[in-house]
């Protein structure tokens, strides 16, 4: 991620504040960049900014930086626990017959 100035670092910290903007910015990643939940978290986590994701979560920072910098994978359950709890929004699993279906 390129660096920001600190002004916009504080602007888009406040807008992060607001349950229905972060909510919209994780969903809004994951559909635009059509990425994997666990993707659009890192990337969330690295516009709202640790320290705010940590205070919101309960993780220590350390947590969440090695969940961001990919040294520490989570588990389903640990990403629906805390995507519900700082975003409350629910992870939903399921399966579907991808196009050119052959099954073995």
């Amino acid at each position: 991620m390129a660096n920001r100035h600190k002004s916009y670092d504080v602007v888009l910290a406040k807008k992060f504040k607001n349950p229905k903007y972060a909510q919209g910015y994780l969903m809004h990643i994951m559909k635009k960049e059509q990425l994997s939940v666990e993707e659009s978290l890192r990337e969330t986590i690295k516009a709202m900014g640790l320290k705010e994701f940590s205070n919101r979560s309960g993780l220590s920072i350390q947590s969440v930086s090695d969940f961001v910098a990919k040294r520490q994978k989570w588990s389903v359950d640990k990403l629906s626990i805390h995507i519900k709890k700082v975003f409350n929004l629910e992870i939903k699993v399921s399966l579907k017959i991808p196009r050119s279906s052959k099954v073995a």
